[in-house]
């Protein structure tokens, strides 16, 4: 099956994590990716392992994965500082907004490494034995766990002496590095801090700038629509409505790529400029009407939505532009906040 004949299966799905390279380094070929396999566990229980998509480019090399050079440094130091005296890497938790390249940064570490690297979503975890298992199979490598904040409590305490002393039950494991990946790092700290403690490296990725997001689309363009004319006007739109999420970026550019017009593009997803779309002007517009402030609970009924899909989709971007406040008694607009409604109104408008 072509692309194209897949547009109506996943124009408007999630798309993997990417960065971007040097225009004259991109090399036209596209790595197939591995299928999801499913990792056998006691009593018929079953470990999602995290799958790659087959036809989407996802940068392996630090040279691939640009913008984020705070992180970067910090881990070539620490590897380079690691294989100079035969160590194994230290444990590392990763933390950043969704989308924003938590799961490749692991993925690069760990070919940095020279290592495997097993990945799981927390989510299907059940307890440290099926960790444990993984553990076996990365063979002093590298294992990811996504969304690490998700993980049951029980199964946190079992990691204690199997991250500290590397055993589990009396038994000896093999060394290895646990990455994980979280939106949520204060919960972490809040309420398992004796498992935060156990991780010798925190990496918090750091916002895109309209440039980066720009390089990104144009990388990602090159590698998986080489043929495809496309204006060159359209990346930075595409980077200023892609709220500093590459995720978002790549979703916008292979909408434009299938419908040609990136107006008809910023309709589709309800974007009225800069990345702000219908439901965020809803969400400001709503919480103006009480300089108390509006619980998180009320906005997302209001928004007809989860607490969590508020949390994760739409607060983000207005906490990150200063538009937001979490005040004691809820959500506050700034003064920024109750212009941009105006700002949104008369765009709309037009």
């Amino acid at each position: 099956m072509g692309v194209r004949k897949k547009i109506g299966e996943w124009l408007f799905g999630p798309l993997a994590e990417i960065t971007k390279e040097p225009i004259e380094d991109i090399v036209k070929s596209v790595q197939p990716a591995q299928e999801k396999t499913i990792l056998e566990y006691p009593e018929e229980k079953q470990l999602i392992i995290k799958s790659k998509p087959t036809t989407v480019y996802r940068p392996s090399t630090w040279k691939e994965y640009i913008g984020q050079e705070k992180a970067k440094d910090t881990m070539k130091s620490y590897i380079k500082a690691m294989m100079k005296r035969k160590q194994v890497l230290g444990h590392v938790i990763i933390h950043g907004q969704a989308g924003t390249g938590k799961t490749t940064l692991a993925e690069i570490i760990a070919n940095e490494l020279n290592v495997k690297i097993q990945e799981v979503i927390a989510g299907s975890v059940d307890d440290a034995g099926m960790l444990i298992e993984l553990i076996r199979k990365s063979k002093k490598g590298v294992v990811f766990v996504d969304e690490v904040h998700a993980l049951p409590r029980i199964t946190v305490e079992q990691l204690y002496t199997v991250m500290e002393d590397f055993k589990f039950n009396g038994k000896r494991l093999n060394k290895f590095t646990l990455i994980g990946a979280t939106t949520e790092l204060g919960e972490i700290i809040k309420d398992r801090r004796p498992f935060y403690d156990r991780f010798k490296i925190i990496i918090e990725l750091e916002e895109y700038t309209v440039s980066d997001m720009v390089y990104i689309a144009k990388q990602y363009k090159s590698r998986t629509f080489p043929n495809d004319r496309f204006r060159k006007e359209n990346y930075f739109t595409i980077a200023r409505n892609s709220r500093g999420v590459p995720r978002m970026a790549i979703r916008l550019l292979e909408a434009t790529v299938y419908l040609v017009s990136i107006d008809q593009v910023l309709k589709n997803f309800s974007i009225i400029q800069n990345g702000y779309t219908e439901k965020d002007l809803k969400t400001l517009k709503y919480i103006s009407k009480n300089e108390k402030g509006v619980g998180m609970q009320s906005i997302a009924s209001f928004l007809g939505t989860s607490s969590q899909g508020y949390l994760y989709e739409i607060e983000p971007y207005l906490l990150q532009t200063g538009l937001l406040i979490r005040a004691p008694r809820g959500r506050k607009l700034s003064k920024e906040g109750y212009e941009m409604i105006e700002k949104l109104e008369k765009a709309k408008g037009k």
